[in-house]
């Protein structure tokens, strides 16, 4: 898994570089006569690319957990049990060398979906 970790390593890097403030590269138009832009939809656009981020960041840690909890013999929760489950519709337990980014495609878009949090609700209750 250490190819997975180098993989969200690099995602997290990226939000930092995202993360700097878009206002910092405004700058004054039509001979200093107009004001400084917002950069308003700049922001928007980083702040859509920091979230997607998130989201394979989160789905690469499931898929961590999953594979880390194969290995133990103790009885996990009701609401980790059913999360493992789900998980593993969608990505297999890792027992070879294989290229992992479909994997870390899967879980981006299980984690966007909600499913693994709305099956574990349904398993335990609502989260409070």
């Amino acid at each position: 898994m250490m190819l997975s970790q180098y993989t969200a390593d690099s995602l997290i890097v990226e939000q930092r570089i995202l993360s700097n403030p878009a206002a910092v590269a405004s700058i004054p138009a039509a001979a200093d006569q107009e004001d400084f832009v917002s950069m308003s939809m700049n922001t928007a656009l980083k702040n859509g690319q920091i979230l997607d981020n998130a989201y394979g960041v989160l789905g690469i840690e499931f898929m961590a957990a999953a594979q880390a909890l194969e290995f133990r013999d103790h009885l996990q929760g009701q609401g980790v049990q059913r999360a493992r489950q789900v998980i593993r519709k969608h990505v297999e337990f890792l027992d070879e060398d294989r290229p992992l980014y479909p994997d870390h495609d899967r879980m981006k878009m299980l984690v966007k979906s909600c499913d693994i949090l709305d099956e574990v609700v349904s398993e335990i209750g609502q989260l409070d």
